[in-house]
């Protein structure tokens, strides 16, 4: 039975903790690529706490008119509590070498979660078309249910959900705002987690979702 699955995850707006999530799902995962695909998030690995471990980036991963070796590049990637994380230290990569890296994950088994962006890129695209499933993080309130009402309609005609931060709106009438189904709810963000802290809450939200893919996958 293969284990492998793509999730993407998307955030709704602005500091809602995408990122995050997606590491928590990465977590859940077990033996996982994080692929980071947002231009402006500053990089995964330094909301992970490994900037400074030895690994490829982006900027690093050669890919050319050639076969990208799946093995070569989960050995070359840092790895962040057992999951390979490749990094995006630059401009967004283009959509061929997303694919790449994206089938070296398929063949590898494994489940690849990616962290977009909020802006549409061919990059983004080339994992929306592919995804088992787009996971929409927003918070409940006006402001940002009117974002993520934005960012859904240029995502296009994929399986999306919804996994919504308490804020000053009931959570289901914020999903109904948005209209995509309710995922999960995370409470609300007082402040930040240490780098490399996934807090428990956001972990078992992640947990669940990530068991509800993979058994519509078997």
């Amino acid at each position: 039975m293969s284990s492998s699955a793509l999730v993407a995850v998307v955030g709704g707006n602005g500091g809602v903790g995408s990122s995050t999530f997606s590491a928590a799902l990465a977590q859940a995962a077990g033996s996982a690529l994080l692929v980071d695909l947002d231009p402006v998030g500053g990089g995964i690995d330094v909301l992970l706490g490994i900037e400074a471990a030895a690994g490829a980036r982006w900027s690093e991963v050669r890919v050319g008119g050639g076969r990208l070796d799946p093995a070569d590049l989960r050995r070359g990637l840092p790895c962040w509590q057992g999951v390979g994380v490749l990094a995006l230290d630059g401009e967004a990569p283009a959509a061929s070498s997303v694919i790449q890296v994206l089938d070296a994950g398929a063949a590898l088994d494994s489940v690849v979660v990616a962290d977009l962006g909020r802006a549409p890129t061919p990059a983004r695209q080339a994992v929306v078309e592919r995804a088992d499933i787009v996971v929409l993080v927003a918070t409940a309130q006006v402001r940002d249910v009117a974002a993520a009402r934005r960012v859904l309609a240029g995502l296009g005609p994929v399986p999306i959900g919804l996994v919504v931060r308490r804020g000053a709106m009931a959570e289901p009438q914020a999903a109904a705002s948005i209209g995509t189904p309710l995922l999960g709810i995370l409470p609300a963000r007082h402040r930040p987690a240490a780098p490399g802290s996934v807090p428990s809450a956001v972990r078992r939200v992640a947990a669940g979702i990530l068991e509800g893919v993979q058994a519509c996958l078997i």
